[in-house]
């Protein structure tokens, strides 16, 4: 059983072949020029902007402007406003409301799929 949970989880690297595969919802947006972080914005709704470290093997820890959706699939829910970041977050959002306010692990391509729906709808 162990062995599924492994294979189900999504790395850095698998969130970036798949958001490449979706341009019609959503775009890269900055990368750090340490390529430390990497920000996607939206296309629809209000444009929310995330960014994960698109080098990870061991999962997707991204960093998000709103509040995560309560859905299957996101945990470790953190509010990290006002709490020191790495300075690259700071050069991938666009500042203002979009800034990393969140971080929540992302379990599954499933779950990324539905954290972007939920972000398209508002």
């Amino acid at each position: 059983m162990k062995s599924i949970e492994v294979a189900m989880k999504i790395t850095g690297k698998e969130a970036v072949i798949y958001l490449d595969s979706i341009p019609d919802r959503v775009a890269l947006h900055r990368k750090d020029n340490t390529d430390k972080f990497w920000s996607y914005k939206l296309k629809l709704g209000k444009k929310t902007e995330f960014a994960f470290d698109p080098k990870t093997t061991t999962g997707l820890f991204v960093r998000v402007d709103r509040e995560p959706p309560q859905i299957a699939g996101l945990s470790e829910v953190q509010r990290i406003s006002g709490k020191d970041v790495s300075t690259a977050l700071e050069r991938v959002f666009s500042g203002g409301l979009h800034k990393a306010n969140y971080q929540v692990t992302i379990e599954s391509q499933a779950a990324l799929d539905a954290f972007i729906s939920h972000y398209e709808s508002l």
